[in-house]
């Protein structure tokens, strides 16, 4: 690719978007694109997004005076004094900012994997980049730069250095999946697993499937499909992609396949790993029997992309957990805490717990907050998660938020001891119940969804203990 090429112009925005130049350069170029005024770098183009609870146009001329070199805008702001400074109008600044990416994405014509689930998301994500990153230098997206602003944003990042791209797709509405798979135009894409998510704006775990196979329709019937075998609706709907298609599994006969699975005293897991190309073990430094599904998927779009059994499983075993995903920590001289805070639905909790049961420990201690985005499911899928909880053998249950009542319900519908059950008012309220009765030898899970901030608990207790 040219030097020219890799230029971000004034003529490419346009010819990507379909703006038009208000003001300055034609000729002018940006090292890149920004879409807040705080952070921007002198030289990169600044997108005055707009949404429910923000406008980006009142912070352009901030955009400016900090060194940026122009704005794509939908509407005229009134005079700028530096004539030179290229603004482009458009109709619609988030859907410009995709539409851009995507042009970026075509002027670099690598494989990119597309991770798409309920669950999983994250760390197969991770897997996967650090399998191929020990042949190619791979471009992944970072945080929850996931969405129609933070995945366009990633693919903007992609140089001539960069082999393999891997970005996960996350939504909350319908329709979203499709834009995001028409701007990344992925190569392969892997279907992780469909639950209980977004059901306040899907209305269903029906509409939670619809919505995610939004990435086949997308894909058409190029690349290649990776889906879990395990799940019945990834695997109907793994019979509409016209494309070339691998599975994984564990408990049906799949492509990739794990058996001999032990979850070990450490929370680590080890498994056998079988696949088209060999047999190996593998010992994962994750905890939660649900990390071999991710590995399974990570492994076979690896292989896809020409690498060995041998780097898969070297790939797989240095993997460390995603910051607060089931990121294990030890507290004071021996207290054992799960740090699982980044989000939570009913599919994650229920997997979750199922690691706190298997893990080591005297005592399993579950501190759980809401589950949010579940609409009208949300009082009963609380109270399924009460259930779950004493099903897997929860010692002691401290519980946060609005449905932290009928957690406690379910709970003690399946025999638990009310004695045995706390509601905190606050987090500081847990963090101090927690003190008083953690012990040396316990281990604790922390979970829940992105907005009840658990992990302020664990600093709490760390600064306590």
């Amino acid at each position: 690719m040219s030097a020219e090429e890799e230029q971000l112009s004034v003529a490419t925005v346009l010819e990507a978007t379909g703006g038009v130049l208000i003001q300055g350069d034609p000729q002018t170029s940006f090292i890149g694109v920004s879409t807040d005024s705080r952070s921007i770098r002198p030289g990169e183009l600044f997108f005055a997004l707009r949404g429910e609870h923000f406008d980006g146009h009142r912070f352009f001329a901030e955009a400016i005076q900090r060194g940026g070199g122009g704005g794509v805008l939908e509407q005229e702001i009134g005079e700028v004094a530096d004539k030179t400074v290229p603004i482009i109008k458009v109709m619609d600044t988030i859907r410009s900012l995709g539409d851009l990416a995507n042009r970026w994405r075509k002027r670099h014509p690598i494989p990119l994997v597309a991770v798409v689930g309920s669950n999983g998301k994250t760390t197969t994500k991770e897997m996967a980049a650090g399998i191929l990153g020990r042949r190619y230098t791979v471009m992944k997206n970072t945080g929850n730069l996931n969405n129609l602003i933070g995945l366009p944003l990633s693919l903007l990042q992609m140089g001539p250095k960069d082999r393999v791209a891997i970005l996960e797709m996350g939504m909350n509405r319908k329709g979203e999946i499709l834009r995001l798979t028409q701007i990344a135009e992925p190569n392969l894409g892997i279907l992780t697993n469909i639950g209980p998510a977004h059901l306040e704006w899907l209305g269903s775990v029906e509409g939670v499937m619809e919505a995610k196979g939004e990435l086949l329709e997308g894909m058409g019937a190029r690349g290649v499909l990776i889906f879990n075998a395990d799940d019945p609706r990834v695997v109907a709907l793994s019979t509409r992609f016209k494309g070339d298609k691998l599975s994984f599994g564990v408990q049906n006969p799949a492509h990739w396949q794990a058996t001999d699975i032990r979850p070990l005293d450490t929370g680590a897991i080890s498994f056998q790993l079988k696949g088209p190309t060999g047999t190996t073990s593998v010992s994962l430094n994750l905890m939660g029997r649900h990390q071999v599904y991710n590995a399974l998927g990570a492994a076979a779009a690896a292989s896809s992309l020409g690498i060995g059994i041998g780097d898969i499983k070297k790939g797989l075993e240095a993997v460390q957990p995603p910051p607060m995903r089931m990121e294990l920590m030890t507290l004071g001289e021996g207290i054992k805490v799960i740090n699982d805070a980044y989000n939570a639905n009913l599919h994650s909790m229920e997997s979750a717990l199922r690691a706190l049961q298997e893990g080591g420990g005297k005592r399993k201690i579950a501190v759980l907050g809401d589950m949010w985005e579940l609409g009208n499911y949300a009082q009963q899928a609380h109270q399924e998660l009460g259930r779950t909880v004493r099903e897997r053998g929860v010692d002691l249950l401290f519980l946060l938020g609005r449905f932290a009542p009928h957690v406690a319900q379910g709970a003690q519908e399946t025999g638990m001891d009310p004695r045995a059950i706390a509601i905190g008012k606050d987090h500081h309220d847990i963090s101090l119940q927690l003190a008083r009765t953690v012990k040396n030898g316990d281990w604790v899970l922390v979970k829940g969804s992105r907005i009840m901030r658990m992990e302020e608990i664990i600093q709490e207790l760390r600064e306590i203990l």
